[in-house]
Parts: C-alpha cells; sequence; structure tokens
C-alpha cells in the first residue's frame, strides 16, 4: 500500500517576517536555487531574483531554472574560483529549495548571513540558517512579495556581476 507524502506545512507568518527583514537589509543577496525548485518554480525564482535584484546560482543537481542568457543567471555553483568570488562578495545566502545532497560541506566556507526557503526543514546542511520558512516554494515567494515591494536595497555592481559570469563560462 503506497502512501501519500506528507503535506507541505503552510509557511509561518513569523518565518516569512524575519526572512523579509534580512532579505530587504542586504545589499549583495545571492540566490542558491537546488532541486527542490522545479521548472514549476522556475518562474518564481526568476521573478524574485529580478526583484531583489540578486545574481542566482544554482546546484548542480537543479540546472535550467534560468536560461544562460539571463543576466543574473550565473551557471552551476561548483565552488569554483568564480562562485568562492560571488559568495566572498555577498553578505546574504537565500538557500531556495537547497537539499542537503546537494551541498558539499567541505567546500562551505561562506560567512554571509543565510535564509533557508524550501520544502523540508533545514537539515544536514553545512550552514546554520538564520531564519527557515518552510512550505510551498511558490506560496513562500508569493508571501514574501508584499513584505518585499519596494524595500529591497541590493547594490550589485552589474559590470562585476557580467565579469564574474564570463569568467565563470571561461
Amino acid at each position: 500500500m503506497a502512501t501519500a507524502p506528507a503535506p507541505v506545512p503552510i509557511p509561518d507568518p513569523r518565518a516569512l517576517d524575519r526572512a523579509a527583514e534580512l532579505i530587504t537589509a542586504a545589499s549583495r543577496p545571492v540566490v542558491l536555487a537546488g532541486l527542490q525548485c522545479d521548472a514549476e518554480h522556475a518562474e518564481w525564482l526568476r521573478a524574485f531574483a529580478e526583484a531583489l535584484p540578486a545574481p542566482v546560482l544554482i546546484t548542480e543537481k537543479a540546472h535550467h531554472l534560468l536560461p544562460e542568457a539571463h543576466p543574473l543567471a550565473l551557471g552551476s555553483f561548483t565552488g569554483d574560483e568564480q562562485d568562492e568570488t560571488l559568495l566572498g562578495l555577498a553578505d546574504l545566502i537565500v538557500a531556495f529549495g537547497v537539499a542537503p545532497e546537494e551541498v558539499d560541506a567541505h567546500r562551505w566556507r561562506h560567512s554571509a548571513l543565510v535564509v533557508h526557503l524550501s520544502r523540508t526543514r533545514h537539515t544536514g546542511l553545512p550552514y546554520t540558517p538564520l531564519v527557515e520558512v518552510v512550505g510551498d516554494l511558490g506560496l513562500i515567494l508569493e508571501e514574501l512579495a508584499p513584505r518585499l515591494r519596494g524595500k529591497t536595497r541590493a547594490d550589485w555592481d552589474v559590470v562585476q556581476i557580467d565579469r564574474l559570469k564570463k569568467a565563470k563560462r571561461g
């Protein structure tokens, strides 16, 4: 007899408020998208990244969420020199749908604050998030949107992002 998957919880409003506070305070956020973010959530991911604006790295197991030509798409998170440079500049990492098996603990050397947005609780990941919001990824971003509207202050140097993107392709 097959069992139904456990229902995804409704995002906690207090966690959403705290996540929004951290995201709006960030001047250099980076989005790290994982395999819980599938094609169904790709449009949400794109809108979120553009609204901040924030460069996006995608774990190797979740490729093709943003077209390579998109100016904020920096390709796969591999832990290479360009990833290290980008995450070293970040003051916030928004882990969006990242699962434990996607991030190598030996390669995680980043000191930026982390907001964890996921379908499941944070377990087994090499970072400790300041806040986690658990629920359907689309619903999380739908609930975050009004909390962020007109308040984000991300200030990435677009030339610097473009250089990192070109070096990564390199």
